[in-house]
């Protein structure tokens, strides 16, 4: 090969590393985005003004989380609370969360919606482990500052929130997990987008969903748009396929990555009123069976 040639081939050889190198220095910014989110949370206006409490709490390294505490809509809620997980490049204040929080306490279901470490106004910064911890912190202070039985919590994630919530879901009890637009694993997503880069090579970020939700027992949901561009549909039905839940259900919507409540809601919601329905009656029945056991008890020391 003469000189000219190996010039180009080392020069080529040269930029791509430098690609790589570029990649490595702003992946973190990359996969949480958490500097376009950071900063004072913004009050719902217009049309969509869910009613809210601001709430802090403290993980257990020390980052000091806030989250809005949103009530259901009807004074006969049917107790069920919503643990939400959500995605990357916003806050929980932001763009179509507060009109999400809207249509989704119309259910019936209360809901805790937290910002991870460095969105909004928690402290610290994100990473893998940060956000797991995040939130085990918001289902620990859903658990003891609000008394909810761990029977009555849906953990839900969208988007990079998923990778959380299955996280969550194998190390907590729940009723159950909703997932919208769930991917197999952040290397994954990365090696979709950017096929010319060896990004599981080299990902520091896993979010191992794939390989975890075969851990997940309790009922599952998937929720994922045919038309998603940011995460494929395949990713979502392949967490589907592997759970480990004997009720698990896949549900195709309209709508794309981020308003398929709003594109396709009926069905959205249908299929989501159908879990919380599921989620309600086996804590009903857990509190009955609970109730039966204390009667019987006293029964038996009073007979004694």
């Amino acid at each position: 090969m003469s000189g000219w040639r190996w010039k180009i081939v080392g020069g080529a050889v040269l930029l791509y590393g430098a690609v790589l190198v570029g990649v490595k220095v702003v992946e973190r910014d990359l996969v949480f985005q958490a500097s376009r989110a950071k900063g004072p949370l913004g009050e719902p206006t217009g049309r969509w003004t869910p009613p809210h409490t601001r709430v802090e709490f403290t993980t257990t390294d020390s980052a000091r989380l806030v989250a809005w505490v949103v009530p259901a809509a009807r004074a006969d809620s049917n107790g069920v609370w919503v643990l939400y997980c959500h995605g990357n490049a916003h806050n929980l204040s932001q763009f179509e969360e507060p009109e999400f929080y809207e249509y989704l306490r119309g259910t019936g279901v209360n809901i805790l919606a937290f910002d991870y470490r460095g969105f909004g106004e928690s402290t610290g910064t994100p990473d893998e482990p940060g956000l797991y911890a995040d939130a085990r912190a918001a289902y620990d202070f859903l658990r003891t500052r609000y008394h909810v039985p761990a029977e009555r919590i849906i953990l839900y994630g969208h988007s990079l929130g998923t990778g959380v919530a299955v996280q969550l879901a194998t190390s907590v009890a729940a009723g159950a997990l909703v997932l919208h637009a769930p991917y197999t694993s952040l290397p994954d997503v990365g090696a979709d987008r950017f096929w010319y880069l060896p990004v599981r090579a080299i990902a520091s970020y896993r979010f191992p969903s794939l390989e975890r939700i075969p851990r997940v027992k309790i009922p599952l949901l998937v929720l994922h748009s045919p038309q998603d561009r940011a995460i494929p549909v395949a990713m979502g039905e392949q967490v589907h396929l592997a759970a480990g839940s004997v009720d698990k259900r896949l549900m195709h919507v309209l709508g794309g990555h981020e308003l398929a409540f709003r594109v396709d809601s009926g069905v959205f919601f249908r299929a989501f009123r159908e879990i919380v329905g599921t989620v309600a009656k086996a804590a009903a029945l857990s509190t009955l069976q609970a109730s039966d056991t204390l009667t019987s008890r006293a029964k038996s020391r009073s007979r004694g």
